[in-house]
């Protein structure tokens, strides 16, 4: 041990006494000589304030414990049971009476360790709920991405005459956003649905423009329906009625 004068952080008295009183009984039960009952306990006590034995007096000596015989909550033989347990642990267990506060100021490295092992195993923890809610947020935008995509692809399928089956059929699965995004990029394809531009402008609800459809449909000759029946690439699907 580096003696005191020549540390360069001078240990307090109640951590060197039990850091010599670890020393001293583990160099006796070496030796094979006597040790008595509590003997950490009893050898920090002597070498703390010079008696072996804790008192009223000596128990006030040890810091932040605060010990008071009127106060009846534990007794001397408790608190010296409770002190040679965190003495011969070196500072790893520590049981009542014995308060923490006395365990920080004996053992200062091992509540670091212990405070140096929470905050890395807090930080650990964080970091993974991090990557598991961005892998949560990419997964839900991908399947975001994949369900704008099929809306966007059912769309291209559509005429003004069924769009609004298409607006049902979607409205559960996108928000009233992306629909109209998808919408108004549709919507030029058709000259029937020219005249919209005005209720977009507007900033018009997109339930609102699909119901001004259904009068526009219902008003457009079937010559310019049929037109449009083949801007859409299944054109296959209305070949009977070309055909005839």
């Amino acid at each position: 041990m580096i003696p005191k004068h020549l540390s360069l952080v001078p240990l307090r008295p109640a951590r060197q006494a039990a850091l010599q009183a670890i020393i001293e009984v583990e160099q006796r039960r070496a030796a094979g000589k006597h040790l008595p009952d509590n003997p950490h306990a009893r050898a920090f006590m002597r070498l703390l304030t010079g008696c072996s034995r804790l008192s009223l007096r000596t128990a006030r000596e040890i810091p932040c414990l605060c010990w008071e015989a009127y106060d009846h909550i534990y007794s001397l033989k408790q608190l010296e049971k409770g002190l040679e347990v965190l003495i011969r642990s070196h500072g790893e267990i520590c049981h009542y009476p014995v308060p923490m506060e006395v365990q920080e100021i004996l053992f200062p490295d091992v509540m670091y360790r212990r405070e140096t092992r929470h905050t890395r195993r807090v930080a650990l923890h964080s970091n993974r709920l991090r990557r598991l809610e961005s892998k949560r947020i990419c997964h839900e935008v991908m399947l975001q991405r994949n369900l704008l995509d099929q809306a966007e692809t059912d769309l291209n399928f559509q005429t003004p005459e069924t769009v609004n089956d298409w607006n049902d059929r979607w409205q559960d699965e996108l928000s009233e956003r992306d629909r109209e995004l998808l919408f108004w990029r549709w919507q030029p394809r058709f000259a029937s649905l020219a005249g919209l531009h005005w209720l977009q402008a507007s900033g018009e609800p997109l339930w609102v423009v699909l119901h001004e459809i259904r009068f526009i449909v219902r008003e457009t000759p079937e010559a310019s329906k049929a037109a449009e029946r083949w801007q859409v690439p299944n054109k296959l699907r209305y070949w009977p009625e070309a055909a005839a």
